[in-house]
């Protein structure tokens, strides 16, 4: 395990070099290239990334650079890192229309477009190829396991009894499955319960994750994680009314007040259970007048 410093508040992200593959490989930072040129990079010949996130992939494209190396990822998080600015310009129009739609002020959804920009500092494209079935290391045959729902190309990796779980699997922190539905039917609170269901289905013995320590007992980690998700589900029925909500109110009853930086997050985690409530017949969703509401039904 490589622990790599980050500028955000999930803290360290972890690296791990298998034999001549590197899995992730942190953020375009001076503390993490200096981190990263630790490493024998001559030796590397793979960079595997677990998904299109910039604190996974940021450095990619230098790693390509400086050792002509193969850079992989699933085929749906491919833009992400191949076009990453690009791509980053065309969520950020995404996400200011979904906040805008969601009844926050401007002042707020000014405050998430200059930290969102700030994004692009951390990254570049990088060429990139999408992942096949297996990635071959100098240790053995490594599993590649489509897991959907932190993004739409979120990927584990399993040699032998080990799990490398980027952040599908997490040791304290709850992963986000929603904000990339906002626009992506492949990923979400749905797709990733799915996705756990599938790895709690796997012999491996310890989980090597993109944040924090080692998990030990991946199986009851994942009943955890879904018993979480009952109570937050609980957690927004209560908080509906008979008369329509704007999603704003409706987060803000769920979770107080969010910061900023985290007003994004929030807004998609329960516009994510409103979506699953209304096919449950519990919530009726609607958009009028181009903000987004719902009621109890």
């Amino acid at each position: 395990m490589i622990e790599v410093p980050t500028p955000f508040a999930v803290g360290n992200v972890n690296l791990y070099l298998v034999g001549d593959t590197l899995i992730d490989t942190g953020p375009k930072t001076p503390e993490a290239l200096k981190i990263l040129n630790q490493i024998n990079l001559s030796s590397i010949a793979n960079v595997v990334i677990t998904h299109g996130h910039v604190d996974h992939h940021g450095l990619a494209y230098y790693l390509k650079e400086k050792t002509d190396c193969t850079v992989f990822v699933h085929e749906n998080d491919l833009l992400s890192v191949s076009a990453y600015r690009t791509e980053l310009e065309k969520k950020s129009w995404r996400y200011s229309d979904f906040l805008r739609k969601s009844g926050l002020s401007r002042k707020l959804i000014s405050h998430f477009e200059e930290y969102y920009r700030g994004l692009s500092t951390y990254g570049e494209s990088c060429p990139a190829e999408p992942l096949k079935d297996i990635i071959m290391t100098e240790q053995g045959a490594m599993e590649v396991i489509h897991t959907p729902g932190h993004t739409g190309g979120s990927c584990c990796f399993v040699l032998g009894d080990i799990m490398y779980a980027g952040d599908t699997l997490l040791p304290t922190i709850s992963t986000n499955p929603s904000i990339h539905a906002v626009f992506d039917k492949r990923c979400g609170l749905e797709a990733y319960q799915r996705s756990l269901h599938t790895l709690s289905q796997l012999d491996v013995k310890k989980v090597f994750p993109g944040h924090g320590v080692i998990i030990e007992d991946h199986a009851r980690r994942i009943q955890t994680i879904l018993r979480e998700h009952e109570q937050r589900r609980l957690t927004v029925i209560r908080s509906l009314q008979e008369a329509p909500q704007s999603l704003a109110e409706i987060t803000k009853a769920v979770f107080g007040e969010i910061r900023a930086s985290e007003i994004l997050l929030a807004l998609a985690e329960c516009f994510d259970y409103l979506k699953i409530l209304q096919k449950e017949n519990l919530a009726d969703v609607c958009e009028e007048d181009g903000l987004l509401s719902a009621r109890r039904i």
